[in-house]
């Protein structure tokens, strides 16, 4: 018994002294991540708004204006002109998670319901949401296009980060190669057509750059008769001589990284895949993270 009693000791013993290893799970530190999304804004009329996901710093804009007002005649019924494509802008805005992104989307400047329209006399064709300018109130082209625009810590023009111009509207239409055709907006210098499209080789109204143009970002209103409104922009497109097309509104990338920002009358990318020249209709915003 007492041998027995012996072994049962020294076995305890021996356990006692074996360490057996213990195995503890590796802490990793608690970090907030977003997930990647996307969110599309189209013309409403009035401000949208954004709010930043949690764990988001950076969100990606790409942005387009609209389109001037086109169609109507005043005597040469087998012709007509053509608002301004609106131009592109993109870049990247650092902000703060759960803060505000105020997003203005331009509307394309009001028409003529075709080309068998006579132009309006003493009703003009009202620019487009967001900056676009007047026609003529004696007879009206067409009314420039509204701008896009992304506005961060404010919503006054001067808390804008991006702009994409909009087109400027058409004016009167003389023959099949003076359609007096509106300029596109968009780019740091928007477009500005050349006298020998314009109905007589008249001055049509000027695109705006970064420091010409209308500094309120809105499209001049067309003063002669049969012109068309001007773009809104950056800064605002001009209105031209008697009969010719308005300019368009310029674009804006100071308030943003690694931006770009394309003329409406040159290549860009089509929200819808692929590419296209100037953006139709309204304008579109799209906000990725």
């Amino acid at each position: 018994m007492k041998f027995y009693i012996y072994i049962i000791a020294l076995l305890n013993i021996i356990h006692a002294q074996i360490a057996l290893p213990s195995f503890h799970g590796a802490h990793k530190p608690h970090t907030s991540v977003s997930s990647s999304g996307s969110q599309t804004f189209s013309y409403t009329g009035s401000q949208q708004t954004f709010t930043v996901p949690s764990g988001v710093t950076t969100i990606t804009i790409k942005m387009w204006g609209a389109q001037g007002g086109s169609g109507g005649y005043y005597s040469y019924s087998s012709n007509c002109g053509t608002g301004g494509k609106g131009g592109y802008s993109t870049g990247n805005l650092s902000v703060t998670a759960g803060s505000t992104v105020y997003v203005y989307v331009g509307g394309k400047g009001e028409s003529h319901s075709s080309c068998a329209e006579k132009m309006r006399t003493n009703n003009p064709l009202q620019g487009g949401w967001n900056g676009g300018g007047d026609g003529d109130y004696s007879y009206s082209g067409g009314g420039g296009g509204g701008a896009s625009d992304i506005r961060y810590n404010g919503t006054s023009i001067g808390d804008r980060v991006i702009v994409a111009g909009g087109g400027g509207g058409h004016g009167n239409a003389g023959s099949s190669t003076q359609l007096s055709n509106g300029g596109a907006g968009g780019g740091l210098v928007a477009e500005t057509k050349a006298n020998n499209t314009q109905y007589g080789n008249r001055t049509p109204g000027a695109g705006a750059t970064q420091s010409s143009g209308n500094s309120n970002g809105v499209g001049s209103t067309g003063t002669e008769n049969l012109t068309g409104g001007g773009g809104g922009g950056y800064y605002g497109g001009g209105a031209g001589a008697n009969s010719t097309g308005g300019g368009g509104g310029s674009g804006y990338i100071g308030g943003v990284s690694s931006g770009s920002t394309i003329t409406g009358n040159a290549s860009m990318p089509d929200p819808d895949g692929g590419t296209m020249t100037g953006r139709d209709d309204n304008g579109l915003v799209v906000i990725s993270w």
